[in-house]
């Protein structure tokens, strides 16, 4: 008997997918700050004095740039992936790789989502600013860490879940 896909798995693959989505076009917009504010800081460099915030600036938008597309890099396939063990594994076990691989890499991301709310919440408590020409508190340049790596472990989490309904129905996963 085929296995069918869970309703509620169904909405938490779509609400992933939709919020992905959001997190993509977030990061393609700080794509284009940053190559703004590059732009404008070199001109400036050629035709007047360079800025002294576009540095930070660029630095604070990639961090954020990082963070947003870090999930939808891991839904679409972007990320690095291992294959040079696939022609050893035995044939039993490799519909169980995606499994393992959506395992490795949600453990991962708990690791990340651990370390990062942990630095978090530190600097909301202490309210330190960040060393750099703009006197930014930390906990605004961390804020979206926590929360792209929650992304990223609900991305595996469903890539996970997609192997073993795949598996369950007899698909290739």
């Amino acid at each position: 008997m085929a296995a069918v896909t869970p309703g509620w798995f169904a909405g938490l693959e779509r609400a992933a997918k939709a919020i992905n989505r959001a997190f993509a076009a977030a990061a393609s917009i700080l794509a284009l700050v940053i190559l703004a504010v590059v732009l404008i800081d070199v001109t400036l460099r050629w035709v007047a004095e360079p800025t002294v915030w576009a540095h930070d600036i660029a630095r604070y938008t990639l961090l954020y740039l990082f963070f947003f597309a870090l999930a939808p890099a891991l839904e679409s396939g972007h990320h690095v992936a291992v294959d040079m063990f696939d022609r050893i594994v035995p044939a039993p076990l490799r519909p169980y790789q995606a499994h393992a691989a959506a395992v490795l890499t949600a453990a991962f991301g708990g690791l990340l989502l651990w370390q990062l709310a942990r630095l978090t919440s530190q600097a909301f408590a202490d309210n330190r600013l960040a060393p750099a020409t703009i006197p930014l508190p930390l906990r605004w340049i961390y804020l979206l860490g926590p929360v792209g790596a929650a992304q990223f472990v609900l991305t595996a989490l469903v890539q996970l879940g997609r192997a073993h309904w795949q598996t369950a129905a007899g698909g290739e996963t």
